[in-house]
C-alpha cells in the first residue's frame, strides 16, 4: 500500500511532465528531485539477510524495503575491507582506478569525482555519519559532504582503546539530528554501521536470549532495528516518498570456510558477496530479484541515472536502472580484489573474476568454480577444466587492462592509525620482506592462512599457558620463518615465562630478518622500560619513530619515558605528534593530561583529560585525574563530581573518597 502512494504521487508529475514537452521543456526537469539514503553494513553477508532466505534473521526493515524496491541477489563487493570497497560505492570506480586498496593505506585523490561532490553541485545537502574509526575525514571520503560525522566520542571500544565504533543507535541519532536541521533542499544521506563487525555482541539488552548462539545475527538485528528509526522519521516527515534509498552491504564475513576467520584475505563469497536492495519511488518494479551479478561500483551510476544527473567521463560501473524498473541486464564480470595479505605478510595478492556462472581466483595456485553447481565454492576445478581457467584468466585480464589506474596513493598516510587498525584486526604493515626483494615467488595465502590462524590462537593463550605458545610458535618459526607475528607471540610468550635472554634474542633476531619492521623494536621498547631500563627503551623507541615516524603509540610511550628522565621538552613534543596521529587515543590523551598537570598548566590539563573522558567515560582513573585539575583550579563542585564518578565506577577508591572528604571540609 505504501509503495503504491509512492508510485501515484510520481506518476502524476510525469504526466505534467509529457504535457510540457509541447513547450520544448524536457520531461526530466519535472521529476521531483529525489533525497537519497545510502546506507553501508559493514561485514554483512547476503546470506545473513530475511530477505536473502535466513530463517533465523530479525530484519523487518530490509525485508519491507526489499518487497517495495527491488533485491539483487548476487552482488560483489570490490575488496574484502571497509575503506576501498566504500571507496568503490562512492566512485564507481574499481582500486586500480581510484588508488585505494586497503585500509590504513592512501587517500582518495581530490580530482576523482564522488557522489557527495556532484550531488553537492546539484544543490544537495550532504552530510555523513560514520560508525567506525575506520573512514575518518582523513581518508579524504568526506569530499563533497557538508557534514561528515566521524566523531566516536560517546561510543565503544570492544576491549581495545584504539578499537573506536559507535553503535547503530548513536549514528542514526547523529544522523536524525542532521535532518531535523535541514532547510528544504534535497539531501543525500550517507549512514555507515558498524555493529555486524566482530566482535559480535548479540545485543540481548534488546533481543534478550534470541540471539545467544547467534551473535552475528543480533548485531545484524540491531542495526535494521534502527534503519527502521530512519525510514520511520522521513515517512513521519512527509520525504519518505521523494526518497532514494540505498541498502549495502561493504563486504561479508567468513565464519572459517576455506579456513578464513573474519576478513579481509581471501576473495571467496562469504566475504564477497553482500546485501543490495535499492527503493526509488516511481521507477522501482516492486519484489523484484535481480539473478544477474552486479558490483558496488555500479551504485555510483545507478543513482546519478535515477536522478538524471549526467555521469562523468571515468566510471567503470554501469547502471543498473533498468534493473530496478524490472527489465532484464546484460551480465558483466564483477572484478574483486585483495592485497591486504601482501601489505600485511608479503603473501601473493588475490585478484578475481564473478559472473553469474564461475569465479576464478588469480593466486599461485589457480582457483575455478562453478557458482551454480558449487555456490559454496568448495570444488576448485582448476586442474580439471584448464579451457575454462585459460578462459577466465583472459577475461579477468582484459577487464584489468581496460581499467585506466588512477594516481598513486599508497604513501601511508594511515601508518599514523596503524594501532587503530591493528586493533581492528587490520595488519597494515607495508614493508619489503628479504623474500620480495630476493625475487623468490610470494606464497599463496591458502598455504599461509593456517600460520596466521595459529598465532591468533596462541595469542589468545598467552597468559592461560605460555609454555604451550612457546611449543606452538617455535614450529610455526620454523615452517614459516618469514612470518613476523609468530616470532612476535613467541618472545611474548617467554617473557610471560621470565626467559629474558630468549625473548631478547627472538626479537632482535626478527628485525633482523625484516630491517623495515617496527614492531619488533616496539615490544623490545616495551619490555625494557617495563624494566625500568630507560636509555635502551628510548633507544628501541626511536629506531621505531625512525621506521615509521607516525607511529602514535611509540611517541605516547616515549614520552612517558623521557616524563622519568625530565626531559620535559621532549616528552611535550612527542605527546602533540602521537595526539597529531591518533587524536582518538584515551591513553595518549590521558598521560598528556597528567603531564600538563604536573607542568602546572591547569586550563591545557583541563581540556586533554575532559576529551579522554568523553571519548572512553568508563575509565575511573580518568575521572580521578580530572577531579584533581579541577581540585587544583578551585572548580570543587564539578571536581565533586569526577570524584562521585570515580567510586560510581571504582566503590573502593580510597583516595577518591579521600578527596570528596577534602571538598567537604572546604569553606
Amino acid at each position: 500500500m505504501i509503495r503504491r502512494r509512492r508510485s501515484l504521487g510520481y506518476f502524476a508529475l510525469i504526466v505534467l511532465g509529457i504535457a510540457g514537452l509541447g513547450f520544448g521543456v524536457r520531461q526530466y526537469w519535472f521529476r521531483p528531485r529525489l533525497n537519497v539514503l545510502l546506507v553501508t553494513l559493514d561485514t554483512t553477508r547476503a546470506d545473513h539477510i530475511g530477505c536473502y532466505g535466513h530463517e533465523q534473521a530479525l530484519t523487518p526493515t530490509l525485508d519491507a524495503l526489499a518487497k517495495e524496491g527491488v533485491v539483487f541477489e548476487q552482488a560483489f563487493a570490490t575488496v574484502p575491507l571497509t575503506f576501498p570497497s566504500h571507496t568503490s560505492i562512492h566512485t564507481g570506480l574499481y582500486p586500480p582506478e581510484n588508488g585505494i586498496h586497503n585500509n590504513g593505506r592512501g587517500k582518495l585523490d581530490a580530482q576523482i569525482p564522488t557522489l557527495a561532490k556532484i550531488l553537492s553541485q546539484h544543490g544537495y545537502d550532504t552530510g555523513a555519519f560514520v560508525g567506525s574509526i575506520v573512514l575518518p575525514a582523513r581518508t579524504g571520503l568526506n569530499q563533497g559532504f557538508q557534514t561528515y560525522d566521524d566523531d566516536m566520542a560517546g561510543g565503544d571500544h570492544h576491549g581495545h582503546e584504539a578499537h573506536l565504533m559507535r553503535s547503530a543507535r548513536l549514528v542514526i541519532n547523529s544522523a536524525l539530528n542532521w535532518l531535523h536541521g535541514r532547510d528544504s533542499r534535497p539531501f543525500f544521506c550517507w549512514v555507515h554501521l558498524f555493529d555486524p563487525h566482530a566482535p559480535f555482541e548479540g545485543h540481548p539488552e534488546v533481543f534478550q536470549d534470541r540471539f545467544l548462539n547467534s551473535k552475528y545475527d543480533g548485531d545484524i538485528a540491531y542495526a535494521d532495528l534502527h534503519i527502521g528509526r530512519l525510514i520511520k522519521f522521513l515517512k513521519d516527515r512527509g520525504e519518505y516518498d521523494r526518497t532514494m534509498v540505498v541498502i549495502v552491504g561493504d563486504h561479508g564475513e567468513s565464519f572459517g570456510e576455506h579456513d578464513e576467520l573474519e576478513h579481509g584475505f581471501m576473495l571467496y563469497n562469504s566475504t564477497l558477496r553482500v546485501p543490495f536492495i535499492v527503493s526509488v519511488p516511481g521507477q522501482c518494479k516492486t519484489g523484484h530479484r535481480v539473478p544477474t551479478s552486479v558490483s558496488q561500483v555500479d551504485i555510483f551510476p545507478t543513482v546519478l541515472d535515477c536522478l538524471n544527473i549526467r555521469l562523468p567521463t571515468r566510471v567503470s560501473g554501469v547502471s543498473l536502472n533498468q534493473a530496478i524498473k524490472g527489465n532484464s541486464i546484460e551480465s558483466r564480470p564483477c572484478y574483486s580484489e585483495s592485497e591486504a595479505c601482501y601489505a600485511s605478510f608479503q603473501w601473493a595478492p588475490l585478484h578475481s573474476l564473478t559472473t553469474d556462472s564461475w569465479k576464478y581466483v588469480s593466486t599461485p595456485r589457480e582457483e575455478l568454480y562453478d557458482l551454480k553447481q558449487d555456490p559454496r565454492e568448495l570444488h576448485n576445478l582448476a586442474e580439471t577444466q584448464p579451457e575454462q581457467v585459460q578462459e577466465m584468466r583472459m577475461m579477468l585480464e582484459t577487464v584489468r587492462e581496460g581499467m585506466v589506474e588512477g594516481p598513486t596513493t599508497d604513501t601511508p598516510i594511515d601508518a599514523k592509525h596503524m594501532q587503530q587498525l591493528r586493533s581492528l584486526g587490520y595488519l597494515t604493515g607495508s614493508t619489503i620482506s628479504s623474500k620480495e626483494a630476493s625475487g623468490d615467488p610470494l606464497p599463496d595465502v591458502k598455504d599461509m592462512i593456517g600460520y596466521y590462524n595459529s598465532e591468533i590462537e596462541a595469542r589468545l593463550r598467552l597468559n592461560s599457558a605460555p609454555i604451550q605458545v612457546v611449543e606452538r610458535m617455535q614450529a610455526v618459526v620454523e615452517s614459516a620463518p618469514q612470518f613476523l607475528p609468530a616470532r612476535l607471540t613467541l618472545a611474548t610468550a617467554l617473557q610471560k615465562l621470565e626467559r629474558i635472554d630468549e625473548a631478547i634474542d627472538v626479537y632482535v633476531a626478527a628485525s633482523a630478518m625484516n630491517p623495515a619492521a617496527a614492531d619488533p623494536h616496539f615490544e623490545l621498547a616495551k619490555f625494557y622500560q617495563i624494566q625500568g631500563e630507560n636509555a635502551r627503551a628510548i633507544e628501541q623507541y626511536q629506531a621505531v619513530l625512525k621506521i615509521d615516524p607516525h607511529y602514535a603509540t611509540a611517541h605516547f610511550n616515549l614520552a612517558t619515558v623521557l616524563m622519568r628522565q625530565h626531559d620535559t621538552e621532549s616528552a611535550r613534543q612527542h605527546f602533540e605528534l602521537g595526539l597529531e596521529n591518533f587524536p582518538e587515543s584515551t591513553v595518549g590523551l590521558f598521560n598528556y593530561g597528567v603531564f600538563l598537570f604536573q607542568q602546572g598548566e591547569l586550563a591545557a590539563a583541563r581540556k586533554q583529560l575532559s576529551r579522554a573522558a568523553s571519548l572512553d567515560a568508563s575509565l575511573p582513573q580518568i575521572h580521578y585525574q580530572l577531579g584533581l585539575v579541577l581540585m587544583a583550579m578551585k572548580d570543587f563542585k564539578e571536581a565533586g563530581s569526577q570524584f562521585q564518578e570515580t567510586l560510581r565506577l571504582n566503590p573502593r577508591d580510597g583516595h577518591a573518597a579521600e578527596q570528596l572528604k577534602r571538598i567537604q571540609r572546604t569553606p
